[in-house]
């Protein structure tokens, strides 16, 4: 049985302050929920210690709170460095959830999902910049078309796509939406003018594989792609519908099919690289470090210098 259970009390903060910022990591997360009723086969939130906090694949906690203390956040955060004010959304939860959207809007009147949007777009508009990263695998997002055009120059959609193969999504992506719809939000999306990034991850198949889903996914307008192995799970097991962990493996991926998705920015032969002032782990001082400048498509989306972010 699916359970949805609506928190009301704050529990926290909005932004959660990473510890180690680099291309795969940004400076911050925010996750508008706990759990998911997908249940994939391949999410590593299905063991300790996220099970403390829901029951896997059964159970979401919604943070009712949540757009209110993000708001006093985003004007806390105001005078960090430009680079600094970049924040994926939903990397470890789905906000797009269509049980969870019904009945919140059902009992309460309300969509989380898009006041969040509203306070990111509300400081933009007050002059204070955040870069916000929307991940999603849900068709649901569709119903933010409206909002996520007015964004389209400080919002990148980042939409996982694991396979073409709809009998292998099934397998491993529970009650996912199918490839189908997925392709049809890149279409949808990229037709409004909002940048789209394929989240190829993890990826299980062979390079044609891979080349095969980035070129579908471009024909319907996506404008980066990024992918990895499986590193926890083992793939074999996993084909045959198996848990089974995999341990040493390191993150793999065909670095020549990556696409405006943090690669390098090559000047002279050379990485072209930047000092600048960055917190140290626990946020509570601040040092130099030389950053290597990434493509991440910024630079089409608007006219702000982001420092080593391109």
């Amino acid at each position: 049985m699916k359970t949805i259970i609506f928190q009301e009390k704050s529990a926290g903060s909005a932004l959660t302050r990473q510890k180690t910022i680099d291309q795969s990591n940004f400076p911050f997360t925010l996750n508008t929920t706990i759990g998911c009723h997908f249940g994939c086969l391949y999410c590593y939130l299905q063991g300790f210690p996220f099970v403390r906090h829901t029951e896997f694949g059964k159970e979401v906690k919604v943070k009712m709170w949540l757009p209110k203390k993000l708001d006093l956040e985003l004007e806390k955060y105001r005078d960090l460095p430009q680079y600094l004010k970049r924040v994926q959304v939903n990397a470890a939860t789905e906000g797009y959830i269509p049980n969870v959207m019904t009945m919140l809007k059902n009992r309460y009147n309300r969509d989380i999902m898009k006041e969040v949007l509203k306070v990111f777009k509300k400081h933009w508009d007050n002059g204070n910049f955040w870069m916000v990263h929307l991940v999603t695998k849900s068709h649901m997002i569709l119903k933010h078309l409206d909002i996520l055009t007015e964004m389209c120059n400080q919002v990148q959609v980042e939409l996982t796509i694991t396979t073409l193969s709809e009998a292998r999504r099934k397998l491993l992506e529970g009650s996912a939406p199918s490839v189908k719809k997925r392709l049809e939000v890149i279409r949808r999306l990229s037709g409004a003018g909002i940048f789209m990034r394929v989240m190829c991850m993890p990826f299980i198949g062979s390079r044609d594989e891979a080349v095969k889903l980035r070129s579908a996914c471009f024909d319907c307008g996506a404008r980066a792609f990024k992918h990895k192995s499986m590193n926890y799970w083992n793939e074999e097991a996993l084909l045959l519908g198996n848990l089974e962990k995999n341990k040493g493996k390191i993150n793999f991926s065909y670095t020549d099919l990556l696409t405006k998705s943090g690669e390098q920015v090559i000047e002279n032969g050379r990485a072209k690289m930047k000092t600048v002032n960055m917190p140290t782990k626990k946020w509570d001082n601040w040092e130099f470090k030389s950053m290597m400048f990434e493509n991440s498509g910024y630079v089409e989306m608007n006219g702000i210098d982001w420092g080593y972010v391109a």
